[in-house]
């Protein structure tokens, strides 16, 4: 018969037994780049997005100077060598909005971040879009727009902190992009850009609606469409994605140069078309109008190329310098020299970054003409 007492020593050796074996809990050491040093706690899991810790707080590689874990010190030091630097060169040019800046570092991580969900995540990839953007690389925006707002919608009402001021300026309901307009210049960097897109959508579950609507833009920049090219369309009823519609509709139109159907419902419904869309409703329609044969309506199409710089030069500049460059070119072809010269000089002092103003940047002789764009 086993007694009381040789019970209660069992349970104690038992114990002892069990302690000696799991070991003692001992804390990790991890500095911050603040200096602060964190000596009760200890890393819990970490991957590419973040460090978490025992009692649920989150770091970020970047926040990280140096550690000593008890587990994976190995790969720990790895992911602090190869994130930790880039990520807090990011997020210290987003707090002061340096975007050239930060695009080297932004891209050397996109790769490992495009597909992740996480606040890191979403930090490297609107870093690229906005890197991209600064750098006049305006169709290779597309892609991480996109991603950037494939992560926002995913998280609904509850904003993914981002350092600094700006944040990204976007159309809930459609997806289309408030900084940008989808009109592109550079032949090569469009169809760079359109198999970017065309993966991302085709990965894609339920893409939003802007997302084929600049998949078409991308393939006119890419290849001027034929007259037996479907028409665009879109299946959203959404305003303003039918709005936009409406504008590709004419810039269709105009490529294959037979100004139609879609120029007149756009030229009715151009009181109503949404305010971020309407430079580039002007553009084509300007560039429709001067396609005519009736100089008044040449005379419509100027204005309204002219109205753009007018209106819109700084929400939009690039648009802008299109509308300035290919007013001038008009003017070149009317024999109006003085005009076109007084066109082109404006379009290169006021709208020196733009892609149309590099382009005209080597021309010597005022008389050379302009290339078009799409």
């Amino acid at each position: 018969m086993i007694t009381q007492p040789r019970i209660v020593l069992w349970i104690v050796l038992l114990s002892s037994y069990l302690l000696w074996r799991s070991g003692p809990t001992v804390a990790d050491q991890i500095v911050l780049r603040d200096l602060t040093i964190l000596t009760d706690r200890r890393v819990e899991k970490f991957n590419e997005d973040d460090i978490r810790l025992d009692n649920g707080q989150r770091l970020g590689w970047d926040q990280i100077e140096k550690a000593q874990i008890a587990a994976e010190q190995a790969r720990f030091n790895q992911l602090l060598s190869e994130l930790g630097t880039p990520l807090y060169r990011i997020r210290q040019r987003l707090k002061v909005g340096d975007y050239p800046a930060l695009l080297r570092h932004a891209e050397t991580l996109y790769p490992r971040y495009a597909t992740r969900r996480s606040k890191t995540a979403y930090m490297v990839v609107q870093a690229v879009m906005w890197g991209r953007l600064a750098a006049g690389q305006r169709a290779l925006a597309v892609e991480p727009y996109l991603r950037c707002y494939e992560l926002l919608r995913g998280v609904g009402d509850q904003p993914i902190p981002l350092p600094g001021k700006r944040r990204l300026r976007f159309d809930v309901e459609t997806g289309i992009c408030q900084e940008f307009l989808p009109l592109w210049f550079d032949r090569a960097a469009a169809t760079s850009a359109l198999k970017q897109v065309t993966t991302l959508i085709e990965m894609t579950t339920t893409p939003c609606p802007a997302a084929r609507l600049y998949q078409t833009t991308l393939e006119f920049a890419s290849a001027t469409p034929t007259a037996e090219s479907l028409p665009v369309n879109t299946a959203s009823k959404l305003p303003l994605a039918r709005q936009l519609t409406s504008i590709l509709q004419v810039q269709r139109e105009v490529l294959i140069g037979q100004p139609g159907t879609a120029t007149l419902n756009l030229e009715d419904a151009l009181s109503r078309v949404d305010s971020s869309l309407r430079p580039l409703a002007f553009y084509w329609l300007g560039r429709s109008h001067l396609l005519a044969k009736d100089p008044s309506q040449q005379r419509q199409g100027l204005l309204l190329l002219l109205k753009i710089p007018a209106l819109h030069h700084q929400t939009f500049p690039n648009i802008a310098a299109a509308g300035l460059a290919h007013a001038a070119q008009t003017l070149h072809d009317a024999g109006d020299q003085r005009g076109s010269a007084a066109l082109q000089r404006e379009l290169s002092t006021r709208y020196s970054g733009s892609w149309h103003a590099r382009q005209q940047a080597p021309r010597t002789n005022v008389d050379k003409p302009i290339e078009k764009s799409q």
